[in-house]
């Protein structure tokens, strides 16, 4: 993504920062971006069921419980984020969120659109 994309989402998101829903939103809109394995459907399964709080420390804990590095690590953080995220995201949330992406091999498009769709 190049540096001025960039710079205007992490300031739409200073200016307007997203609620929890729509950063789940948006989670939702990268990860149809990649090929799923079966421990990250069962989060996209447990969050398409309602977000049975009976799982999520469950969840969290398996998905914040990694020793990957660089571009796996991105992709567990991404699900780790959309699992126990519940603060608003505002540009510094943005800023990791789009390293985190990238990192996941999400297209730089693909994160724009979704990152500016959630905040209108």
């Amino acid at each position: 993504m190049d540096d001025k994309r960039r710079h205007q989402l992490v300031d739409l998101y200073d200016a307007k920062p997203a609620s929890v829903e729509q950063f789940r939103s948006v989670l939702r809109q990268l990860i149809g971006h990649l090929d799923i394995n079966s421990e990250e459907m069962e989060i996209v399964d447990w969050d398409a069921t309602g977000r049975n709080p009976a799982d999520f420390n469950r969840l969290a804990a398996k998905a914040w419980d990694f020793n990957e590095v660089g571009d796996a690590a991105s992709r567990r953080r991404l699900f780790a984020g959309f699992i126990t995220n519940s603060e608003i995201t505002d540009g510094y949330g943005a800023d990791y969120l789009i390293d985190f992406a990238l990192g996941a091999g999400i297209p730089a498009a693909a994160i724009y659109d979704a990152m500016t769709r959630s905040t209108e």
